[in-house]
């Protein structure tokens, strides 16, 4: 009776997989249409869609630093019909101090990363430097703090400040087009950004790219010295995208999930559009290290915000 009961079970596991997705999906963003993470969102959403033959919305949901974005998805059923396309924002959010109703990590189950882009680290043209040493030296023989404008509060700019040994005052603004007036003005000094946001000016020569904060080159600016190549291998930070579902969605279901993602990904039309995006794509999505990359970068977060007193 006992092994007739488990046949039932695998066999029921089984057709429910097969049978998923029967009907309509949604993608959650925590940002408005039109940023990088509203785009990825909606190249992903298009493919799925396409593999699936059912049809996946893009819905956003901006504001707080993804927090309701967070919360639509977690209030409805682990059914694997609402995906999120998540990014960094809700571990730093957390190891902030900011009040979460949901830990940023352990609320997901992780489908896979589709893609990063390491922090590329830009100056005003006006600064006389063309990499880290320069940038460093600089910034120890001034008598003022190196300026680095922020559209909010930006652990990336303490990190830079903590491993160069230098002085920085963030200046926030409300946005990243406010950000970069100021930097091509002059009016601050630096930026770290991720390369999306930041191709054109740099393309057009208005604003100067010293490095990217990664152990290894973008594929989409393959000169840009690393920030390991120039001497500071703990200044590794990126943008990272990836798709997950609410904890306790049926591992079935996740596994449908994971595989769709994955031939998404190997669609030669997905990858060139999510590279003139500025992004580098993932070569598969494999939840087990995207759950591994997703702790790390809460732990890497967790250390900045601890070593320079932070926690708000």
């Amino acid at each position: 009776m006992l092994r007739f009961l488990m046949l039932f079970i695998l066999l029921a596991s089984s057709a429910q997989a097969q049978h998923f997705p029967d009907r309509a999906m949604r993608m959650v963003v925590g940002f408005a249409p039109g940023g990088t993470t509203d785009i990825v969102a909606r190249i992903v959403a298009e493919s799925m869609s396409k593999h699936f033959n059912q049809q996946i919305v893009v819905e956003n949901r901006g504001g707080a630093g993804g927090v309701p974005a967070a919360l639509v998805v977690l209030q409805v059923p682990a059914d694997g019909y609402t995906l999120m396309l998540q990014s960094g924002g809700l571990n730093q959010a957390e190891v902030l101090g900011t009040p979460l109703p949901f830990d940023a990590v352990d609320a997901w189950s992780p489908i896979g990363l589709v893609a990063t882009s390491a922090i590329s680290l830009v100056v005003t043209n006006s600064l006389p430097v063309t990499n880290l040493r320069e940038l460093q030296a600089y910034a120890k023989s001034s008598d003022t703090a190196l300026r680095f404008g922020s559209p909010g509060v930006s652990l990336v700019s303490f990190l830079y400040a903590q491993e160069l040994g230098i002085e920085v005052e963030e200046v926030r603004y409300r946005g990243t087009g406010a950000v970069l007036n100021d930097l091509i003005a002059g009016r601050v000094q630096a930026y770290a950004i991720a390369l999306p946001g930041i191709l054109a000016q740099i393309r057009a020569g208005s604003l100067r790219a010293i490095a990217i904060a990664s152990d290894r080159r973008s594929q989409v600016m393959p000169d840009l010295l690393t920030t390991k190549e120039q001497g500071f291998p703990n200044i590794i930070s990126a943008s990272w995208f990836g798709v997950v579902v609410k904890s306790g969605t049926p591992s079935d279901r996740r596994l449908v999930l994971a595989q769709a993602l994955n031939r998404t990904l190997q669609d030669a039309e997905v990858r060139r559009r999510l590279i003139e995006a500025g992004l580098d794509v993932a070569e598969e999505a494999n939840p087990d290290s995207f759950d591994a990359m997703i702790r790390e970068d809460r732990g890497r977060w967790r250390r900045v915000v601890e070593r320079g007193n932070l926690k708000q």
